[in-house]
């Protein structure tokens, strides 16, 4: 079953090899871009950004973070952008938005981890690597595996509509398939919020002395 599973991916990865790429692509323009936007900052909007931040790792460096709270809270943007997503898939003009979407989350981390580098250079490398990166290594692909997906399902509304073909004839497999496909990267997606809610604050707990008197 495994190789089986493999070999779909494969073919998926194959298959779909463009689309892949122009996706990952707006990921990492979004990274780009929210890097930048962070030398474009004014030094009051700087301030205030680095007092929140060290502020932060000064309450979490003597308090406990809530995981459970902090889990609900993770899943309920998850399910919020996962919806979005599949929404977008589900319209005939979804398809530039879906890239859009994939954009702006990549402009998000870019301006969070720039900006967490920016204000603690090699110690904010830390922070990002202990906070950020394992969630976004799962959330990451999988998201940019939902566009794709919902990229070819708006592709599949549209050829119908050409052929006039009625929807439940020509796209009832495709729908089923494409909500089976979206709940199951929700399931990984998942994974990633446990990591968000239960392993990185023990790590960022254990970085946060270094940043004691940073400022």
């Amino acid at each position: 079953m495994l190789f089986r599973a493999r070999g779909i991916l494969a073919r998926n990865l194959k298959t779909n090899s463009n689309k892949y790429v122009l996706l990952f692509l707006s990921f990492v323009a979004g990274i780009i871009a929210g890097a930048f936007t962070v030398n474009g900052l004014n030094p009051g909007q700087s301030t205030e950004l680095e007092n929140y931040f060290f502020g932060f790792l000064h309450l979490i460096n003597y308090q406990n973070i809530d995981s459970v709270e902090l889990f609900k809270i993770t899943m309920l943007e998850n399910l919020k952008l996962i919806a979005v997503l599949w929404g977008l898939g589900v319209t005939i003009i979804g398809i530039p938005f879906i890239y859009i979407v994939i954009g702006i989350k990549g402009f998000i981390s870019g301006f969070s981890s720039g900006f967490i580098i920016e204000a603690a250079g090699l110690r904010g490398i830390l922070f990002v690597i202990a906070a950020m990166l394992p969630k976004e290594l799962i959330q990451v692909p999988c998201l940019v595996a939902l566009g794709v997906s919902g990229i070819n399902f708006s592709l599949n509304i549209l050829r119908s509509r050409s052929h006039k073909l009625p929807f439940k004839s020509s796209l009832k497999s495709e729908f089923f398939t494409y909500c089976l496909i979206t709940a199951l990267f929700f399931c990984l997606i998942t994974a990633g919020a446990l990591l968000e809610a239960y392993v990185s604050p023990m790590l960022v707990k254990m970085l946060a002395p270094l940043f004691e008197n940073f400022k």
